[in-house]
């Protein structure tokens, strides 16, 4: 090879050279950035889903939580709108409480109510006879009652070979606007003895 040629060649090798510098290497270098920021981006598209399924998990965690909670404390009311009626549930369902326990009921109160607002609050008191033994049981089975019964008042006095057991608990319901006839006089009184109606057993 001639000498001329080897120089065009050595020239033509250099251009190529200068060209793959010059305007090849940029362009894979832009074009490897341009991956390295796609991924980059769908890497975090990928993040944000996720946590937007875990967010949307969450929220439907907690309306479910919520949804539990609204459905517990609606079981917490007693139905109806009548006073009567409600005190009368509420009588029902301590009877039955008391008598799935195995007390004996001697005597229940009279119903008192107090109304705030569109709520009404219905207080009965009763007196039983137990066994030691069967007063935890009495407790928990009032604690699980629905709809629910609060309780405000409990006592457990000895007589003789007998327990003898009085109770106050406060059930909710809903009522009209229409006012509240008292039962017993003095419906506002402040807690004290409550006046007790028919004896249930001698």
């Amino acid at each position: 090879m001639k000498r001329n040629e080897k120089q065009l060649i050595m020239i033509a090798a250099a251009l190529f050279a200068l060209v793959l510098v010059v305007r090849v290497l940029p362009l894979l270098f832009d074009y490897y950035r341009q991956g390295r920021d796609d991924i980059a981006l769908l890497q975090e598209r990928a993040e944000r889903l996720r946590t937007l399924i875990v967010e949307t998990s969450e929220w439907q965690e907690r309306e479910q939580l919520k949804q539990a909670e609204v459905t517990d404390l609606q079981s917490w009311v007693f139905p109806g709108t009548d006073p009567k009626l409600i005190s009368s549930s509420i009588q029902r369902s301590l009877r039955q409480l008391v008598a799935d326990s195995g007390l004996e009921l001697r005597e229940i109160g009279v119903a008192r109510y107090n109304r705030t607002g569109d709520w009404l609050l219905v207080e009965q008191d009763i007196k039983f006879a137990l066994d030691q033994q069967q007063i935890l049981g009495f407790l928990q089975s009032l604690q699980g009652a629905r709809p629910r019964l609060h309780i405000t008042e409990f006592t457990v006095d000895r007589n003789r070979r007998q327990y003898t057991g009085s109770l106050t608990v406060v059930g909710f319901g809903r009522t009209d606007a229409t006012p509240v006839a008292p039962v017993a006089a003095g419906t506002a009184a402040p807690r004290g003895p409550a006046p007790l109606g028919r004896r249930v057993a001698p």
